[in-house]
């Protein structure tokens, strides 16, 4: 009986590593596509066009244009980035999450830096934005 326990336990266990393997990658999206995904983990990628970080900490990167013309926001809080938020502006890179509509756009939340990789350093603005942010008060 010892023996069959620890055979359906291996294979219990071998499964659970194939499944996880298996698992498919989140789809690789443009800034552009972003509206019609709506509640699913993706991965987008495009140039940060904009990017401002508001008096009460949060950092909001524009993709498809400056704000309030952008395609797709995402915010990034200074509680989940306490050595900071790099600049991001002029950059292409490409951020995992879910997509969520805010104020009739799609965003996402990045609460890690792992949702955030740089693709391409890009041509990166030399001067700050002075571009308001989505929201002056924490969503």
């Amino acid at each position: 009986m010892k023996n069959i326990l620890q055979i359906a336990l291996m294979a219990l266990l071998s499964f659970h590593s194939v499944r996880a393997e298996d698992a498919p990658e989140a789809p690789v999206i443009t800034p552009q596509e972003a509206a019609t995904q709506e509640g699913k983990q993706v991965k987008v990628k495009g140039v940060v066009d904009g990017q401002k970080t508001s008096a009460k900490g949060s950092t909001y990167l524009n993709f498809g244009g400056r704000y309030p013309n952008q395609v797709f926001s995402c915010v990034l809080r200074s509680k989940d980035f306490p050595d900071g938020v790099p600049s991001y502006e002029g950059k292409e890179v490409e951020v995992t999450g879910l997509i969520k509509m805010y104020e009739g756009k799609p965003s996402m939340d990045v609460k890690s830096p792992e949702q955030i990789r740089v693709v391409s350093e890009g041509a990166a603005s030399s001067t700050p934005s002075t571009q308001a942010s989505p929201s002056e008060t924490e969503r």
